[in-house]
């Protein structure tokens, strides 16, 4: 009889301790790019602005930032094929790079996460026909504002 209580506590702590991945997902009340950026993330208030920089030939684009410790890029193209367009333009961009650690996935939606040589991490992905790039200063606060954000989802 001990030896199954002593099973079953096993089998829970090692359920308990398994590490949590974030899923990506777009709130359906998304009316515009603006609703992505939260007023506030750790503190920093937003800013947000035209992305002039890196249009992508999308509809419209937006770039915010929250202090030094996240930066959020959103696209909204005409069509599904054309967010996966940009987002084969940019995770190129970012494989030129030679990241230092990236995983890729390419079903459903397109993902790609990496972190940077000098250590800042970064996602890629598409939903529908919004392509986001989000920087920040790791992993963790990436997924913290997916979460926050309600883009992402822990499960």
């Amino acid at each position: 009889m001990r030896a199954k209580y002593f099973f079953l506590l096993l089998i829970l702590n090692l359920i308990s301790c398994k590490k949590s991945s974030i899923f990506t997902e777009i709130d359906a009340s998304f009316k515009s790019l603006d609703d992505v950026f939260i007023a506030e993330f750790k503190n920093q208030p937003k800013q947000v602005e035209k992305n002039t920089e890196l249009t992508l030939e999308a509809k419209e684009a937006k770039t915010g930032h929250f202090g030094t410790l996240l930066s959020l890029d959103v696209w909204e193209f005409a069509d599904d094929a054309q967010a996966k367009q940009g987002y084969e333009t940019l995770a190129g961009a970012e494989r030129q790079n030679a990241p230092r650690e990236y995983d890729q996935t390419k079903a459903g939606e397109y993902r790609y996460t990496f972190v940077r040589s000098t250590g800042i991490a970064g996602e890629i992905f598409t939903a529908k026909k919004i392509l986001f790039r989000i920087l920040g200063e790791n992993k963790d606060t990436i997924r913290e504002y997916l979460v926050a954000s309600k883009l992402g989802r822990i499960r």
